[in-house]
């Protein structure tokens, strides 16, 4: 909730500043606003979804956004409720523990490119 308040305050200063901005004859359109990711992210967060908030973080860690992929996973594992989920392999775990799994991975550095599936 704290996270779609503050996104409402930033919408709301830059819808601000682009209005004054408009006024003093400059194109409103070439101001700046949240971008579409940021919207995303904020309501990832706030929804809170354990898939989605390890989804995009394991997303965010192979990109090399490790404080947030870290936002995302500490998120799941602070959380009190405890979900099942089934994993790639097929296999069901605690949602907590796999948050509490995906940190040490990014404390280690194994969500690396080299990881990744290649396109040639």
């Amino acid at each position: 909730m704290a996270i779609a308040t503050l996104l409402a305050g930033l919408l709301l200063a830059g819808s601000t500043t682009a209005a004054a901005n408009a006024a003093d004859g400059q194109d409103a359109a070439m101001q700046p606003t949240a971008s579409s990711d940021e919207i995303e992210v904020a309501a990832v967060l706030d929804n809170g979804d354990p898939v989605q908030l390890l989804n995009r973080g394991v997303s965010y860690a192979r990109e090399g956004e490790t404080e947030m992929a870290r936002a995302m996973f500490t998120r799941v594992a602070d959380n009190r409720m405890r979900y099942q989920m089934e994993t790639a392999r097929g296999d069901w775990q605690d949602s907590r523990n796999l948050a509490r799994k995906a940190l040490g991975m990014l404390d280690r550095g194994e969500f690396t490119q080299s990881r990744m599936a290649k396109a040639e």
